[in-house]
């Protein structure tokens, strides 16, 4: 499997379970949990995955974040946020209703 589809599936399954260690995940794909780990520096970059270290340590998404719905990107909400106060002021109800649902909080 190349490293695109492995990470595809890792999101599929992440997706669907929630939380999983990188040992589990390195095991049910045959890689290394270096090469898992790798994958998920990779995946981090436009997921929010929550990395928890230690003995009951593992890989989660927040609560209320899936994948399959579609977020607005960290720096398209800060360019809304900066322009509100200089939307006209008929549309300014729009954009926040644009920010509240589709800018992802933690």
């Amino acid at each position: 499997m190349r490293p695109n589809e492995r990470r595809r599936k890792i999101l599929e399954l992440m997706n669907l379970r929630r939380y999983d260690t990188m040992q589990h995940l390195a095991e049910e794909f045959g890689v290394s949990r270096m090469t898992i780990y790798r994958d998920f520096l990779t995946l981090a970059e436009e997921y929010p995955f929550i990395h928890t270290i230690g003995r009951s340590g593992g890989v989660s998404l927040p609560d209320g974040y899936y994948l399959s719905r579609k977020y607005l990107s960290p720096d398209q909400a800060d360019a809304i946020r900066r322009n509100l106060n200089s939307v006209a002021t008929q549309d300014r109800e729009i954009f926040q209703s644009i920010l509240n649902d589709f800018a992802w909080s933690d």
